[in-house]
């Protein structure tokens, strides 16, 4: 996400990561990976529960387009560390408006399998246009 910081801001959207883990790690490696996304963690699942994000199995696991996310990653240079939490959590990435309305959602299908940035831009000018008329 750091590295379309530019493109969000000028698309009007604030990027915050909610993630499954320790608030030490998030306040420790966020800054860091990630200086302009505000970094919310939690141990504990609740969070994800209540927005319906799953969890990885072997179905999720083994599928090839999972194998083609990984080494287009690692090709980029984002390569795995050691991790903290529920591995397996999926991720998700939601486009929500001032009102807490869920504007655009993806629901990962295994891990790597995030959405086009293209995507989450054409959700906030689509809620920037509505909120214009």
């Amino acid at each position: 996400m750091e590295q379309h910081e530019s493109k969000f801001e000028k698309a009007g959207l604030n990027v915050v990561a909610v993630g499954l883990g320790e608030p030490r790690h998030a306040a420790l490696f966020g800054p860091r990976l990630a200086p302009s996304v505000v970094c919310l963690t939690r141990p504990t699942p609740e969070a994800h529960a209540a927005f319906g994000i799953g969890r990885a199995g072997p179905d999720n696991l083994t599928q090839p387009a999972m194998l083609s996310a990984a080494l287009k990653a690692a090709a980029k240079g984002h390569l795995q560390g050691k991790a903290t939490g529920d591995t397996r959590v999926l991720s998700e990435t939601f486009v929500v408006d001032g009102s807490g309305v869920v504007r655009f959602a993806h629901y990962a299908r295994f891990p790597g399998d995030d959405p086009e940035i293209q995507d989450i831009l054409h959700a906030a000018e689509a809620m920037q246009a509505e909120v214009n008329a």
